[in-house]
């Protein structure tokens, strides 16, 4: 018997948020580290241009992890965006963009992680309403984004969590992270 996605989507996606944070506990417990570090969060704004909802803004929330190699900072991502003509939630990994840009190598910080720009993967979640160019439902993906201050461009894979046949990607640019 087959389940449909509408049942099954929900699923899928805890299912991928689960393992992007179990992949980056796994790369932390890897990695090691002699001495704790205190926990360091930051919040930051954008801004986005982009094809299904226009135009957005966003709030992206960043807990560093630590530097798993001497050159690289690993945190985890949630970002809240609201739309022209959706909303969307994600939550992922980052990695800093320009590797070697810590001040002190193996010990990366929030600063460094963020001025260097971030590489990002993250599951997505998106309701469409109002003036779209895709239909009015929720979507599922994925978001490949690189933040850096004054360009963010980034690319998103989406489907309709309703109906499977209904994909559409999202190109985006903007500032922020």
């Amino acid at each position: 018997m087959e389940t449909s996605w509408r049942a099954r989507g929900p699923r899928v996606i805890a299912r991928v948020a689960a393992w992007i944070g179990v992949a980056g506990a796994g790369v932390m417990l890897l990695a090691g580290s002699a001495e704790a570090r205190p926990l360091e969060t930051a919040f930051a704004g954008g801004a986005s241009i982009r094809n299904g909802d226009w135009v957005a803004v966003d709030g992206l929330g960043v807990v560093l992890l630590g530097s798993p190699v001497p050159i690289r900072s690993l945190a985890v991502v949630a970002r809240g965006e609201v739309g022209l003509g959706g909303v969307s939630a994600g939550l992922g990994l980052a990695l800093n963009s320009l590797p070697g840009q810590c001040r002190v190598p193996g010990a990366c910080t929030m600063s460094d992680l963020l001025w260097s720009g971030m590489i990002s993967l993250e599951a997505r979640v998106a309701r469409m309403y109002g003036p779209t160019s895709w239909r009015n439902t929720t979507y599922a993906g994925g978001q490949l984004s690189l933040a850096g201050i004054i360009c963010k461009p980034s690319l998103g894979w989406m489907v309709d969590v309703h109906d499977p046949r209904d994909r559409h990607y999202q190109i985006a640019t903007g500032v922020g992270w």
